[in-house]
């Protein structure tokens, strides 16, 4: 588990013990997000309930995600569901202990866009998009396909 969150996130730990692993993704205050791993005695705790659906941490733009999509896939870590919701692609990956971890970007420049987008018909018609074959995205972005023409949902 902890080398597989270090490879997806490349965030080295600011404080590791034997019993804790923290990584600080961001550090901006007041919005400090910090992962906590590493703590041996929750493995015996059963679970209660359905828990947690999954974590999304995004990224500045969509290169940056396809970047490190490139980066996981060449280390072995591949995407169990890659999709377009118009509003962000997402990239959904499974930790080895089967937590979801969604990597995405927003789709559009600034946020009135994104939010116009997100009240539009064409978004109340399909709000959870369309599947995307991941290897296929990339090579239409990187073969220089605009991204407002590989980002259309319709």
């Amino acid at each position: 588990m902890y080398t597989w969150w270090q490879t997806v996130l490349g965030i080295e730990p600011y404080l590791k013990t034997e019993q804790y692993s923290f990584r600080r993704l961001s550090g901006d205050y007041p919005y400090t997000q910090v992962i906590i791993m590493n703590r041996p005695e929750l493995a015996a705790q059963d679970s209660s309930g359905p828990g947690l659906d999954h974590v999304q941490f995004r990224h500045a733009s969509l290169g940056a995600l396809l970047d490190r999509y490139e980066r996981l896939r060449d280390l072995g870590i591949t995407p169990h569901l890659s999709m377009n919701h118009g509003p962000s692609t997402s990239f959904y990956y499974r930790d080895p202990d089967g937590n979801v971890v969604e990597l995405s970007p927003v789709n559009f420049s600034t946020e009135a866009e994104y939010v116009g987008f997100v009240n539009s018909d064409a978004f109340k018609k399909n709000i959870a998009g369309i599947e995307i074959d991941a290897n296929d995205f990339v090579a239409k972005y990187r073969s220089g396909m605009p991204q407002s023409d590989l980002v259309k949902v319709s």
